[in-house]
């Protein structure tokens, strides 16, 4: 995922889970709003309770490399946080896939009214 695709300020990211759409599938939680950019943008943090840095890095990356292939399919820009629940690192990556998707349905469906 490139740079512009990256939700990196805090405000931003703050933004996004107190005002966006929320979508509880398995394995995370995701947070959406209409995006001020012009492509949609995507943060994944991830707390330390999910363990080492290794550990931690491991799964935003899956996380980010379930969402990137979805991101093209979005109809204008969204600015996304997914936050990965505590059994998500355990999650197979199509499992893992499935759940961004899932969430990604019901966070356009709750936007659009």
């Amino acid at each position: 995922m490139n740079r512009r695709n990256r939700l990196r300020r805090a405000a931003d990211i703050a933004r996004v889970r107190s005002r966006g759409a929320r979508a509880v599938p398995p394995w995370l939680v995701l947070f959406a709003t209409p995006g001020e950019a012009e492509a949609s943008r995507v943060a994944v943090p991830v707390s330390r309770r999910f363990g080492s840095a290794v550990r931690r890095n491991r799964l935003r990356r899956q996380v980010r490399e379930a969402l990137r292939p979805q991101l093209a399919d979005l109809p204008g820009a969204l600015d996304i946080v997914a936050l990965p629940r505590a059994r998500a690192a355990d999650a197979a990556p199509g499992e893992l896939a499935a759940a961004v998707s899932r969430g990604l349905r019901q966070s356009r469906a709750r936007l659009t009214g």
